[in-house]
Formats: structure tokens, C-alpha cells, sequence
């Protein structure tokens, strides 16, 4: 068994918001498209623009980064503390063609 006894805040949680900024485009990509079909025109034939649902569709990526950063350093560092009392996660590494355990225990 290992154990994982300190992580990185800074590294960590980089990793992390970059991952999550990534999976928020596999949503605001079509989800701007869809919003792009919409028409604009509200009551009256006045032009609503798509500028502000537009603008916070594209900056759903940079609020994910920075909010998910936030959080996954606050959770680096909390576990910091908690593991020197605890031990940390432990957990197997198997080899190719080894046998693997239930996990159970």
C-alpha cells in the first residue's frame, strides 16, 4: 500500500480547473449554437441581442478555471492538514497480470 500524504495546492488545483474548463466547452460550444438559432427580436420588433447570454455562455470556461481552482486548492490544503493526522489516501498499485483485490477493505 502507498499513501498520498501531501498534494500540491497550486499544482493541483491547476489541473483540475484546467480539466473543468475544458468539459464546460463540451457544453457551451453547442449550447451557443443553439442560443445563436434563437431570434432576437423581442416585443415590438425591438432587437434584443444575444450579446449578454452570448457573452456569459463564452465565459462559462473562465468562471468554471477559476472557481474550480479555488475550491480544488481550499481542498489541497485541507487535506494537507487532515492527512498528517490520518495518514492520507492509501491505495494499490498492480502490475499487468497481477491479481487485483476486491477494494472491499
Amino acid at each position: 500500500m502507498q499513501s498520498i500524504t501531501r498534494l500540491s495546492p497550486h499544482r493541483t488545483a491547476l489541473t483540475v480547473s484546467v480539466v473543468f474548463a475544458v468539459l464546460s466547452l463540451i457544453f457551451v460550444i453547442p449550447m451557443a449554437l443553439i442560443m445563436g438559432m434563437i431570434p432576437t427580436a423581442g416585443p415590438g420588433g425591438q432587437g434584443m441581442g444575444m450579446g449578454f447570454p452570448m457573452g456569459m455562455t463564452l465565459l462559462m470556461p473562465v468562471f468554471y478555471f477559476i472557481m474550480s481552482y479555488i475550491s480544488t486548492a481550499l481542498f489541497a490544503m485541507i487535506y494537507n492538514l487532515v492527512a498528517r493526522y490520518t495518514g492520507g489516501i492509501t491505495f494499490e498499485i498492480a502490475r499487468e497480470g497481477q491479481e487485483v483485490s476486491d477494494g472491499l477493505i
